[in-house]
């Protein structure tokens, strides 16, 4: 087994292998921590974007308006719609 004396490179201080360590931990804990933001922000989101329940609701009423759905069946659909 090779000493790790050894495998160091003189001419580089063995500080800097401790400073890009340190900068490599920091930089997965970061990553780590902007997935977990975003998964806890998605959590919170309720439901689907706000445009999309818009689309939703505005295809709706347009089949309520042509008469392709029955008003129970509208007020069913837009309550499931909203609830997301």
């Amino acid at each position: 087994m090779i000493a790790s004396e050894e495998l160091h490179n003189p001419l580089i201080p063995q500080l800097y292998d401790i400073v890009w360590s340190v900068a490599m931990a920091l930089i997965v804990v970061a990553v780590v921590v902007i997935v977990w933001i975003a998964v806890v922000r998605s959590r919170r989101s309720n439901g689907a974007p706000r445009t999309l329940r818009e689309q939703r609701l505005a295809e709706l009423d347009d089949l309520h308006a042509r008469g392709v759905i029955t008003d129970d069946e509208h007020r069913s659909a837009r309550a499931e719609a909203l609830r997301g």
